[in-house]
């Protein structure tokens, strides 16, 4: 009989066990939370990146329903791990309430210049005096609104007049960039390209969100420097938000597809590949029209001289 209360117990894993002991842990009365490698954070050229460091043990997490005393259940999960000698250890554990939507706490709504992001499930009365709102939820697609690149774009967008312009948007993510871009105006279809198919189904939930119809923002999962050809003709605004290496990655798609008088928008470039980024769109024609920055994250607007 369930408590309303879960037994979370942290357990630390030998790398090199850590497939068979998730196995036997999907086919036991166990519930596997997650799973973590310990990571170096790596700055790097580019930007960051990261290795996990195989020397070190995994952490995994692991539930059950709590409905025993905890000192029963801890006895009863030694047991279970012993044949897995020191290669699988208890390191703590605790009793936790069941989640339920209490995830949902963390995400509140944010504003953003003139605009308010919020997700679907906020309380009419907190939003009763904001005049422009973008339903975004989190999910599995990259782009809450919450990440300062994100937000920067938003502001360059809003000093900017999109109506009737054709919009590519690449690294689509949540669609936040291409909703947005639908809202105030730009020709639709807009479309939004992304490598993850999560997105297909997450910009269909916000489209709805934002009472927008599906037609509003044409989805294409893909890699856009293979998939090119799945891409619109010509664009009057692309907007990049991956990073400083795929920005100059993506610079013969650029201008392949943006039409006289565009702009494109880059962000996800740490400051100390700026320079770079600049250098390789300069010698392609492009200038800074305008920017922002947060922390060490810049947003370029670029155009042709």
């Amino acid at each position: 009989m369930s408590t309303g209360y879960w037994l979370k117990y942290t357990l630390h894993v030998a790398h090199e066990l850590e497939e068979a002991f998730v196995a036997m842990v999907l086919d036991s009365p166990y519930t596997l939370g997650w799973t973590e490698p310990y990571i170096d954070v790596l700055v790097t050229e580019n930007g960051y990146d990261y290795r996990e460091i195989e020397e070190r043990p995994v952490v995994a997490y692991l539930f059950e329903p709590l409905t025993e005393t905890p000192p029963v259940h801890e006895a009863r999960l030694r047991s279970f791990l012993a044949g897995w000698g020191e290669g699988v250890r208890l390191i703590a554990a605790e009793t936790v309430a069941e989640e339920n939507e209490s995830w949902k706490e963390a995400y509140t709504p944010i504003q953003v210049g003139g605009w308010t992001i919020a997700p679907s499930w906020t309380p009419s009365e907190q939003l009763a005096d904001k005049q422009h709102v973008l339903w975004i939820d989190p999910g599995a697609a990259f782009g809450t609104g919450y990440h300062g690149t994100t937000q920067d774009i938003l502001l360059l967008l809003q000093e900017m007049d999109v109506t009737g312009k054709r919009v590519l948007d690449i690294g689509a993510g949540s669609g936040i960039l291409s909703i947005f871009c639908a809202l105030q105006g730009a020709a639709t279809p807009v479309h939004a390209i992304d490598i993850n198919p999560q997105s297909r189904s997450e910009i269909g939930q916000n489209l709805a969100h934002n009472r927008l119809p599906d037609t509003a923002v044409a989805v294409i999962i893909g890699d856009p420097l293979v998939d090119g050809d799945l891409l619109p003709g010509q664009a009057d605004l692309i907007l990049i938000n991956i990073g400083g290496g795929e920005a100059i990655a993506m610079l013969p798609l650029v201008e392949r597809t943006l039409a006289p008088g565009g702009c494109v928008i880059l962000s996800g470039i740490v400051e100390w590949i700026r320079p770079k980024v600049e250098k390789a769109y300069g010698r392609a024609g492009f200038t800074v029209a305008a920017e922002k920055q947060s922390g060490e994250w810049v947003t370029l607007q670029m155009r042709q001289k």
